[in-house]
Order: structure tokens, then C-alpha cells, then sequence
């Protein structure tokens, strides 16, 4: 479970499967991110800055997936970073 302790910001609505996932960035907070919540409510932290870290109380912002969706963007807002996460498995992003 993600920190969630700040308000969801940007939202993308995946549903290339039966689980149906929510990506969001979290708006500010000490551990700024990218959360997932699935179709039956559960919770997941897909990325997130350490308390205390580089990216503490930044904002995660600007999520997307590339046209294949096997990458996923997102940056720091204050940082000024934009980072690119692929999975090691080679699947898509759900």
C-alpha cells in the first residue's frame, strides 16, 4: 500500500485485462509517487520518492505509457527529472 498521504493528481484508466487498473500520482506529500488501485480496491505503490530522499516532498507529475505500453513516464516536478520505467518480465503495463 501506498503512503497516500496527499490527494490522488493525475489519473490514466487501464483496462487491457479483466483487473482494470488506476495509475494516479500523488500531490505533494513527504514520499511523492505513482500508486495503482485494481478493480477489487487494493492498493499498490508502483514508485515512490524516499521520505527524507532526493525527491522528498517533490510532486510526481506527467504519468503516460509510450504507444506499445511497454514503458511507462513520469517525472518530478520540483527536480525538473523525468524518468522512464520498463518492466523486467518484458510484458505490458496493465
Amino acid at each position: 500500500q501506498g503512503s497516500f498521504n496527499s490527494q490522488p493528481d493525475q489519473i490514466i484508466e487501464s483496462d487491457l485485462d479483466k483487473r482494470k487498473y488506476i495509475y494516479f500520482t500523488e500531490d505533494g506529500g513527504s514520499a511523492p509517487g505513482v500508486h495503482v488501485r485494481d478493480r477489487e480496491g487494493k492498493y499498490y505503490t508502483m514508485v515512490r520518492g524516499v521520505p527524507g530522499g532526493r525527491y522528498a516532498g517533490d510532486e510526481s507529475v506527467g504519468i503516460a505509457f509510450s504507444p506499445d505500453r511497454k514503458k511507462f513516464y513520469f517525472g518530478f516536478q520540483d527536480a525538473g527529472v523525468l524518468m522512464e520505467v520498463t518492466r523486467h518480465d518484458g510484458h505490458v503495463f496493465n
